[in-house]
């Protein structure tokens, strides 16, 4: 559904459900509310959008925690750990590249 079709919608319940109980003089006008709904409210995206965002999200969550964790691993390790330091070096990178691919969708 477009955002002013579902605009229109709002406003016409917001209309019909309002009759007569408002004062005249209010400064209640159902078109603003429409649009401040409609600024809330995302209509245009269909619910398999809705579902890619989520998993997208998701997704952007795990691969930060494992390179929150790899990294608290790295900060961990003794000077004499370098060949181990460069995998988890590895690892880190390979986490910030799946990281801006995903943000890439």
């Amino acid at each position: 559904m477009d955002k002013n079709t579902a605009k229109d919608i709002i406003v016409e319940v917001l209309q019909k459900s309002l009759a007569g109980q408002l004062d005249p003089s209010s400064n209640i006008n159902p078109k603003n509310i429409a649009d401040a709904i409609a600024v809330r409210v995302n209509f245009e995206k269909t619910f398999q959008d809705s579902k890619n965002d989520n998993f997208i999200g998701t997704l952007v969550d795990y691969v930060n925690g494992k390179w929150i964790e790899t990294d608290d691993e790295l900060n961990n390790l003794t000077e004499d750990e370098k060949l181990l330091k460069n995998f988890i070096r590895g690892k880190i990178t390979a986490y910030e590249e799946i990281l801006e691919v995903i943000k890439s969708l």
